[in-house]
C-alpha cells in the first residue's frame, strides 16, 4: 500500500510539473504571437493559405489620403516578414493606414500569393498599436467584377454612358493594369477573368474635347479585393470635376539667366497639358522683366486629379459681386497688377452664371500634396495658391482663411491656378 501510494503521488507530481512548464511555452510560441509588439504602431504576422507563417513575405504599408476621402490607399513602404512571418511598422505619422502581404512568384513577375488589404488602422498620438494577421490567398484568374458609373448634373445623378473604367492592381509600391471596359447606357460595366489581388477602379468620361479647354470628369474607387474566383460588386463611381486649370508660374529673377523648373506629382495626379512642352522639366531663359524664352509671360500646365478635395475655409460671393470679390481676394493673396489681370481675364470666362460661388483656397506648402514645384536657382520668395470654385443656388456660410503676408524679395516665383467644381 505504501509503495503504491508513493507511486501514484509521483505520477501526479510529474503531471503537474509538465503542465507548469507547458503553459509558459504555449504563451511564448514564436510562430503565433498573441498581441501587438509593445510600443509599435502596426505589427502582425503573415500566414500562407495553409496557416503556416510565411517567412520572407513582403508586407506593404499604405496610407488613406486625407485630402481626398474615399479614394484608393496609396502604398509607400514595404518590409519583409521575419522567419516567423512577423512584421512591424513603427514611428508613423498620425493618420489612417492599411497593410497587405504578398509572396512573389519565381522570377519576380507578379505574386504567387497575396492577402487583402487590412481595414483602416488609425495611428494617433499615444496609440496602443495595431496587431494585424494577414492571410495569403492562392492566385486565380476567374474572378469577375461589376459596377456602375454616374455623374452629377445639378442635384441629379445621371448614368454615365460610354465612360471608360480601368482596373489597377496593386503590385509592390505601384500598380499594373487589370483591364478595362466601357459602360452601357445605364452606366453599368462588368469585367471577367480578373486575377486575385487588391484593386482600385478608375473611370473617366470625356464630355467635350473642344480646345483649348476640354471637359472630362473622372472618379476612383477605394481599394477592394478580388479572390480571382467570385463576383465582386464595386462601389458606385461618381464622376466629379478633376481638372486643375491654368496653373501659371511666373519667374521674376533678380538677375536674368537660365532656370530649371520641375514638378513632382502626388498620388493620383497626372500632367494633362503644358506650355512650353514640359518633357522632363523646363529649362528656360528668363530676362530681367520675367519674359520666358522671349515668348511667354509664364509657364503653363494643367493637371488631372482623381477626386475632390475637402477644404473647410473660403469665401462665398454673389454673382453680382464676383468680379470685385475675386479681385480683392487675389490682391490679399499677393498678386500684382499684371498677374491679377491674367487671373481675372481667365476665370471670368470659365465660371458659368450661378447665384453664388463658394471659393476655397489651397495655399503655400499645402499644394505639395498635389504638385511640388522646384526652381533652380532657388527663389528668395515664393507665392503659390489655387482656388476651387463651386456654384450654388444659395449662400454658403464659410470661415474665411487666414492669409499670410507675402513680401517680394530678390528672385520671386508666383503661381496661381484653380478648378471648377460642379
Amino acid at each position: 500500500m505504501s509503495g503504491s501510494y508513493f507511486h501514484h503521488k509521483c505520477v501526479i507530481l510529474l503531471f503537474l510539473l509538465t503542465i507548469v512548464f507547458l503553459i509558459p511555452m504555449a504563451g511564448c510560441d514564436e510562430d503565433d504571437p498573441t498581441g501587438p509588439v509593445i510600443g509599435t504602431d502596426i505589427s502582425g504576422v503573415v500566414r500562407n493559405p495553409n496557416g503556416i507563417p510565411a517567412a520572407g513575405a513582403a508586407v506593404y504599408l499604405g496610407r488613406d489620403p486625407e485630402w481626398f476621402p474615399g479614394l484608393a490607399t496609396a502604398v509607400f513602404d514595404s518590409i519583409l516578414a521575419d522567419g516567423s512571418g512577423r512584421y512591424k511598422f513603427d514611428q508613423l505619422d498620425m493618420g489612417d493606414y492599411r497593410v497587405f502581404g504578398g509572396v512573389w512568384a519565381q522570377g519576380g513577375r507578379g505574386y504567387s500569393q497575396v492577402s487583402p488589404f487590412s481595414p483602416p488602422l488609425s495611428v494617433a498620438e499615444k496609440s496602443a498599436g495595431h496587431y494585424v494577421r494577414l492571410s495569403l490567398k492562392e492566385m486565380d484568374n476567374q474572378g469577375e467584377i461589376e459596377g456602375e458609373v454616374f455623374y452629377e448634373d445639378g442635384s441629379r445623378l445621371v448614368p454615365a454612358d460610354s465612360a471608360t473604367v480601368t482596373l489597377h492592381r496593386y503590385e509592390g509600391l505601384g500598380f499594373v493594369g487589370g483591364g478595362d471596359a466601357s459602360t452601357n447606357p445605364a452606366g453599368n460595366y462588368s469585367m471577367k477573368d480578373v486575377h486575385t489581388g487588391n484593386y482600385t477602379a478608375t473611370a473617366h468620361k470625356v464630355f467635350s474635347s473642344d480646345a483649348p479647354y476640354p471637359l472630362y470628369l473622372s472618379a476612383e474607387s477605394e481599394a477592394f479585393f478580388c479572390d480571382g474566383k467570385a463576383l465582386v460588386g464595386v462601389e458606385r463611381l461618381i464622376l466629379r470635376d478633376i481638372m486643375v486649370e491654368k496653373p501659371a508660374v511666373y519667374i521674376y529673377p533678380e538677375l536674368p539667366g537660365r532656370f530649371q523648373v520641375s514638378l513632382e506629382f502626388g498620388a493620383g495626379i497626372r500632367l494633362a497639358a503644358s506650355e512650353p512642352d514640359y518633357g522632363d522639366g523646363w529649362d528656360v531663359a528668363v530676362d530681367a522683366d520675367g519674359r520666358i524664352d522671349g515668348t511667354w509671360d509664364y509657364l503653363f500646365y494643367e493637371i488631372a486629379m482623381r477626386g475632390e478635395p475637402r477644404i473647410p475655409v473660403g469665401w462665398c460671393l454673389p454673382w453680382d459681386g464676383l468680379n470685385e470679390g475675386l479681385e480683392s481676394i487675389v490682391t490679399d493673396l499677393g498678386l500684382v497688377a499684371g498677374e491679377k489681370e491674367d487671373f481675372l481675364l481667365y476665370w471670368r470666362s470659365r465660371l458659368p452664371r450661378r447665384e453664388y460661388y463658394e471659393i476655397n483656397p489651397v495655399m503655400g506648402d499645402d499644394l505639395d500634396a498635389w504638385v511640388k514645384l522646384a526652381v533652380d536657382p532657388a527663389p528668395d520668395s515664393t507665392l503659390r495658391f489655387w482656388l476651387f470654385f463651386r456654384g450654388s443656388d444659395e449662400a454658403v456660410d464659410l470661415t474665411e482663411p487666414v492669409i499670410p503676408a507675402f513680401e517680394r524679395t530678390g528672385t520671386t516665383v508666383v503661381e496661381w491656378g484653380g478648378a471648377v467644381r460642379f
